[in-house]
C-alpha cells in the first residue's frame, strides 16, 4: 500500500546483496521480480561482481494462486494477485532471453519435487595430465 515503504525495501536488498557479493557471498533475492528491469537490476549487480545467475519461476495456475492466498493470515488484494499473475505470464514470454546463467521453471507438480542444500563449493574431477 505505501509504495515509499517498498521502494526502501528494495533499496535495503540491493545494498545487502552488493555487500554480500562484494565479500564474495551467496545471495538470495527473494522477491517476485515479475517486471524485467527490476529483474535487469539484478543481474546488473550480479554481473558487476562476476557472480552467475539462476531465475526461480513458480508457475502456477491463478486458481491454485487465489486458494493459497485465501488461506493466508496477510492476504494480498485479489486485484494485485491476478496482475502479478499477467506479469508472470508476461515473464514466461521473456525470461529465457534475459542473459540469466539457468532459469529454473516450477509448476504445481515439480514445485514439490525440488530441493535445495547449500555447502561448500565443489570442484568437478579433473583428469590427471599424462606424464
Amino acid at each position: 500500500k505505501n509504495q515509499t515503504v517498498s521502494r526502501h525495501a528494495f533499496d535495503l536488498m540491493y545494498f545487502t546483496l552488493e555487500k554480500r557479493l562484494m565479500l564474495g557471498r551467496l545471495s538470495v533475492a527473494d522477491a517476485t521480480n515479475l517486471r524485467r528491469e527490476h529483474r535487469a537490476a539484478l543481474h546488473r549487480i550480479a554481473m558487476r561482481f562476476q557472480f552467475n545467475t539462476a531465475a526461480i519461476v513458480f508457475n502456477l495456475p491463478v486458481d491454485i494462486c487465489l486458494q493459497r492466498n485465501a488461506r493466508r493470515e496477510r492476504k494480498v488484494p485479489e486485484e494485485a494477485l491476478l496482475l502479478q499473475y499477467d506479469l508472470l505470464k508476461e515473464t514466461l514470454g521473456t525470461i529465457a532471453n534475459e542473459r540469466f546463467t539457468s532459469v529454473h521453471l516450477f509448476d504445481e507438480i515439480t514445485q514439490s519435487q525440488v530441493g535445495v542444500t547449500i555447502g561448500p563449493a565443489v570442484s568437478p574431477q579433473l583428469p590427471l595430465p599424462a606424464v
